[in-house]
């Protein structure tokens, strides 16, 4: 038998050697055991008291020995059972102290915090972690969408776009002039989107929701997601971005 299964349930290395001992010997004295296993006899007893406790080993008295006896096999579910009980109790527990870790864990964090994502990937996943934390009716921004961004993330965008409309999120997108004439865009059902004038070129581009603010480089070197979180920056940026709306073309 694999004893790495063993151990996995619970089992430690001389209980294992004693119950594989027992279903070799079946209804044997301890000396029997400690010469089958190897167990040390300064270890026996208590390999033998924590297969019993776990409904693997059974005794008896005959006249003054005591004779273990292993339990059928199929008893090792019922530790995979116990297992599955324990861990349920575990994740309702841990469910129910959560808000307060939480709490805890906002209330701890600075003010101010800043992160940088590499790659492709990492400006996916800011954006992921935009779409995961909006709720219904709420908003996001996003100022200077270029042409390589496009060209790089349209296919991981317009599947961004569906999730975030099934969402019911709002968005306001400011394109670069030559980013939103270099192919047809699709109107979207919660997006309202502009285009910058002609000559105002951005490769990098800001991605703006509740108190995060991610600035996104793309060139042909370089790909890199600058996040920050704090409300005053947040809300200057947003400023920012309804000045230049403002002032930005219909589509």
């Amino acid at each position: 038998m694999d004893v790495r299964l063993l151990k996995r349930l619970g089992l430690n290395s001389n209980e294992i050697r004693v119950y594989l001992a027992l279903l070799s010997l079946n209804q044997s004295s301890s000396g029997e055991i400690i010469k089958e296993s190897l167990v040390p006899s300064s270890k026996i007893y208590s390999a033998l008291d924590g297969l019993i406790k776990k409904g693997l080993v059974s005794y008896i008295i005959k006249g003054k020995i005591k004779l273990f006896r292993p339990s059928n096999p199929s008893i090792l579910l019922n530790l995979i059972e116990t297992k599955e009980k324990e861990v349920k109790q575990l994740k309702n527990s841990l469910e129910a102290e959560l808000p307060k870790l939480t709490k805890k864990f906002e209330e701890d964090k600075p003010k101010y915090n800043a992160e940088i994502f590499e790659g492709l990937r990492g400006i996916k996943e800011f954006y992921e972690y935009s779409l995961n934390l909006l709720e219904k009716g709420e908003w996001m921004y996003t100022l200077g969408y270029p042409p390589l961004a496009s060209e790089l993330l349209n296919a991981y965008f317009v599947d961004f776009h569906k999730r975030k409309d099934k969402k019911g999120i709002w968005s306001k997108v400011l394109f670069d002039y030559n980013t939103w004439f270099g192919k047809e865009r699709e109107k979207r059902k919660y997006a309202l989107q502009k285009y910058l004038p002609k000559g105002i070129h951005t490769p990098a581009f800001i991605h703006i929701f509740r108190d995060y603010v991610g600035i996104m480089v793309i060139t042909q070197d370089q790909k890199t997601c600058i996040a920050i979180k704090n409300k005053e920056v947040a809300e200057s940026y947003k400023q920012y971005f309804e000045l230049l709306w403002d002032q930005a073309h219909e589509t």
